[in-house]
């Protein structure tokens, strides 16, 4: 059952901040991935062969769908806390479909 509370601003923020902490580390790993495992190779002496600066491309890349992705469910939050915050008496009873 969906609680009106669920559509406020407040609430949108604090669903923000649960989505967008763990994306940060996510982000952080793909985006230095290749220098962190080069760093990781050298503390126990091992050498790290084949990868670069076209690897290193590749999971920026991969980093980059994620901020995307993440960004457009945001703004489908956005869009659907504002949709309900003008026509309360839309938000939802349940989430089952209604039946006609």
């Amino acid at each position: 059952m969906k609680k009106q509370w669920e559509y406020t601003w407040r609430a949108f923020w604090v669903r923000q901040i649960k989505v967008y902490v763990p994306l940060v580390a996510i982000v952080y790993f793909f985006w230095y991935g290749v220098d962190i495992g080069d760093a990781i190779y050298e503390y126990f002496g091992w050498v790290s062969e084949g990868y670069g600066p076209p690897q290193q491309r590749w999971y920026r890349v991969i980093a980059s769908g994620f901020i995307l992705m993440t960004m457009f469910g945001s703004l489908m939050d956005a869009i659907s806390v504002w949709h309900y915050i003008k026509h309360p008496d839309e938000i939802p009873k349940n989430d089952e479909a209604k039946k006609d």
